[in-house]
């Protein structure tokens, strides 16, 4: 099945209540502050409607401490399944790239940053960049569906 690369943190998953923490700091990854994060208007219907048609691997700019409760967000908020990769730089998000691409087809990645871009360029896919936390699912829909 073809997979699309989903980034979590901007693009599928609202973090800015928890900013205040400090971006990368202990506090600001612990699972009480996680769990309350929300997904971005209109990402949870989206991907429920690519389900059907796409594998999702989803990234994510965090610890790898953080999978399992990344894992449950995924799944609590209504996220198609999917395997969860970590890595808190986009040097070490990049470095990934080598390894997904053999593993999976990807024809799309979905991202917010210039460096979401890097991986999907990588990956040798369309590269999809929404606005932070506001992403434009009809974009999606317009060259997915």
């Amino acid at each position: 099945m073809k997979s699309v690369l989903v980034f979590i943190d901007g693009t599928i998953c609202d973090t800015r209540h928890r900013h205040h923490l400090g971006v990368g700091t202990h506090r600001y990854n612990l699972r009480e502050a996680l769990m309350q994060d929300v997904p971005v208007k209109g990402s949870v219907d989206c991907m429920r409607e690519l389900a059907g048609s796409f594998h999702f691997v989803y990234l994510g700019a965090r610890p790898l401490t953080t999978r399992s409760d990344t894992e449950e967000w995924l799944r609590e908020k209504g996220f198609p399944g999917g395997p969860v990769y970590l890595a808190q730089t986009s040097e070490q998000r990049l470095r990934l790239m080598e390894g997904l691409r053999s593993k999976f087809r990807f024809v799309a990645g979905i991202g917010d940053r210039w460096d979401d871009n890097e991986c999907h360029l990588a990956l040798g896919c369309m590269s999809i960049i929404l606005k932070e936390f506001e992403g434009n699912w009809s974009t999606v829909r317009k060259y997915l569906l």
